[in-house]
């Protein structure tokens, strides 16, 4: 082989490794449940939206960027926002559709509401509630600050994708919550504070401060969602068919032993990796209540199967559990 042929060769193989997270157990399939997980509105969610607000509020009426600082701490808006870019690259619409409302709906609907009803107590009851230079900063910026601003929010939608994709083991390590902690502030700063200056400039009788917040507010959203998040996991090589593919390997798995066991085992757990554009480890857990043999040549039916409906290389491994179970769960509920 000459020098040409050996970097010909070293380019096609990182050209293949370019595009695409490989080697993460379940990745892609990890990265939709996120996103599912994330469009979901929950009790807790408000809640933490509503602290947020309270502290985004004084911090603004104090002037007191440390304040507003602590309430991007907890502003709990990296969930949604993973909701809508994986949402967008699987093209999933709902995804894309609920995770915006629930951005939306917790800005709007809790956060600004929330601003609006606390400066109108603070307003009738404590003196010296007034417009303030943090207030000024989100209301009336200036180009330069328009522009800083919207590279924020597209730096911080491109941190939350690279916290999926440049360590991908993130999806599924605890630790990988303390990034998500950190890249949470980031998304903070770019939606809370115009989301709560939106309801002090109602409450204060400044429609012009609430209308400039607002447009700030839907630039950060756009520059957020989709110039940052959604590009970086584009550029990234997230996938909609690598979502598919390991769809498409499970259900390989389970047909296969459907056709060539007695009966079906009561659970079966795979686990796929994906190793390449072309290869995959799969790993298959049999969980059993009876003594049920595993066929020896089963691992290679499997093999071929995908091969057939994939054109994937795949290294299987299968293994069998035996188990007992009992409950008394259905007693105490009679």
């Amino acid at each position: 082989m000459n020098l040409y042929e050996w970097m010909t060769g070293l380019r096609w193989k990182w050209a293949q490794r370019r595009f695409g997270i490989w080697g993460v157990r379940d990745y892609y399939t990890l990265l939709e449940k996120m996103a599912s997980d994330g469009a979901e509105i929950t009790f807790g969610y408000v809640l933490m939206i509503l602290a947020a607000a309270l502290l985004a509020t004084a911090g603004l009426l104090i002037d007191s960027p440390a304040v507003i600082i602590g309430a991007m701490c907890i502003a709990p808006f990296l969930a949604p926002s993973r909701a809508v870019c994986i949402g967008a690259v699987f093209r999933n619409r709902r995804l894309l559709l609920v995770g915006l409302f629930k951005q939306v709906f917790g800005l709007l609907l809790v956060g600004t509401a929330t601003a609006y009803v606390i400066t109108v107590l603070l307003h009738d009851t404590v003196p010296g509630i007034e417009v303030t230079k943090e207030i000024l900063l989100r209301s009336m910026p200036t180009t330069r600050d328009v522009v800083l601003v919207i590279l924020i929010a597209i730096g911080a939608g491109a941190a939350a994708s690279l916290a999926l994709t440049a360590d991908p083991r993130i999806v599924a390590m605890p630790w990988g919550q303390i990034i998500d902690a950190m890249v949470g502030v980031e998304i903070g700063i770019s939606l809370l504070p115009p989301a709560s200056v939106i309801g002090i400039g109602l409450a204060l009788g400044r429609l012009d401060i609430s209308q400039n917040a607002f447009w700030l507010l839907i630039v950060n959203v756009l520059g957020l969602n989709f110039l940052g998040s959604i590009l970086m996991l584009t550029l990234r090589g997230v996938r909609l068919r690598y979502l598919i593919l390991e769809k498409t390997i499970r259900q390989t798995v389970v047909d296969t032993l459907a056709a060539n066991l007695t009966a079906l085992p009561p659970k079966i757990t795979t686990n796929v990796v994906l190793l390449s554009d072309t290869a995959a480890d799969v790993h298959a857990t049999v969980y059993t209540k009876a003594d049920l043999s595993l066929p020896a040549s089963l691992a290679q039916t499997v093999t071929s199967e995908i091969a057939t409906k994939t054109g994937y290389r795949s290294k299987v491994t299968m293994e069998m559990i035996s188990f007992q179970a009992h409950s008394t769960l259905q007693q105490e509920e009679d």
